[in-house]
């Protein structure tokens, strides 16, 4: 059996546990949002133990036990003083705060494994073996409760979180479709104006042409007296004169026609983005918006006849 003398150390090292019962070490005013969450569980052992063997016979102890206790005792009350003295001005507080934690908890299991081995055996002593009994196993339900309750919590949340992340993949993806819409649809709006102008410029080519074919053959007829040469000039000058009008015409009508090709291939493609978007509000099924992307894609990007210009396979 462990002595007095032995006893009354082993209090006295219990008392400077003790001492902070009533401390509050996770969380302070002046420390603002810097807590010690991480050790809390190991501050609250450390009290437990301090308490659950102040409130015991010591005596029923060995002398080895109560030494081994003794000896432990130190490191964990030299952690939760420094937690209490913690400031936040000195060197790094959140390295500081990590190695304290670190400490306390192994000096806590340190004091755990001992003290674990004799605590059911003093509160036997003391004849509240039952009560101490009772006492655990509504902690550990307790603590199973609370578990669940964690577990059902972490769940919620992370279905809320995924629900938050597709409303949001799926805004950025619309608001990306429409971007691309706008802009296809802006880019045949501009091609269809440029064609516009194209085609002028073809009914006015193509006008200037009639016109000097027609005023090279009644109003400017060749001289009866004129000799071979000269017929041949005169002949030469109303054909160039023809020909590159009509060269010009065909010119801007070939413009005119791959402009307005241009404009219904963009117009074909705001028309399969929005069309795209119809489906894929229209369903929640996975699979059936990756169809209707790839067939979307396809349609998009496939080569178009539209009838204003020649379609050669290559």
């Amino acid at each position: 059996m462990a002595s007095d003398a032995v006893v009354a150390e082993l209090k006295e090292r219990l008392n400077t546990v003790n001492q902070f019962r009533d401390s509050e070490l996770v969380r302070r005013p002046k420390w603002g949002d810097f807590h010690f969450e991480k050790a809390e569980q190991d501050i609250n052992t450390a009290r437990a133990i301090a308490a659950d063997l102040l409130a015991m016979d010591l005596t029923h102890l060995t002398g080895q036990a109560a030494q081994e206790i003794t000896d432990r005792i130190p490191s964990v009350a030299g952690c939760l003083k420094r937690i209490d003295e913690f400031n936040l001005e000195e060197g790094s507080p959140s390295q500081n705060r990590d190695r304290i934690a670190s400490e306390l908890q192994r000096a806590v299991d340190a004091l755990h494994t001992i003290t674990s081995q004799w605590i059911p055996y003093l509160a036997y002593k003391r004849g509240d073996f039952s009560e101490s009994i009772r006492r655990f196993e509504e902690a550990n339900e307790n603590a199973k409760r609370q578990l669940e309750e964690t577990a059902a919590y972490a769940e919620g949340k992370q279905q809320e979180v995924d629900k938050i992340v597709d409303a949001a993949r799926e805004a950025s993806a619309s608001a990306g479709v429409a971007t691309f819409t706008g802009e296809f649809d802006a880019e045949a709006a501009a091609l269809g104006q440029a064609s516009t102008k194209w085609l002028c410029a073809v009914i006015l080519l193509a006008a200037f042409t009639i016109i000097s074919g027609l005023v090279s053959i009644l109003w400017l007829p060749l001289p009866e007296t004129a000799n071979s040469w000269s017929t041949l000039s005169h002949l030469v000058a109303k054909v160039s004169i023809v020909a590159v009008l009509f060269t010009g015409t065909i010119w801007c009508g070939r413009i005119y026609r791959a402009l307005r090709h241009q404009r219904s291939i963009n117009r074909h493609r705001a028309l399969s983005l929005k069309t795209f978007q119809a489906f894929v509000h229209a369903t929640d099924d996975p699979a059936t918006r990756d169809a209707v992307l790839m067939a979307a894609t396809k349609s998009i990007f496939a080569n178009v006849p539209t009838g204003f210009v020649d379609e050669r396979a290559s």
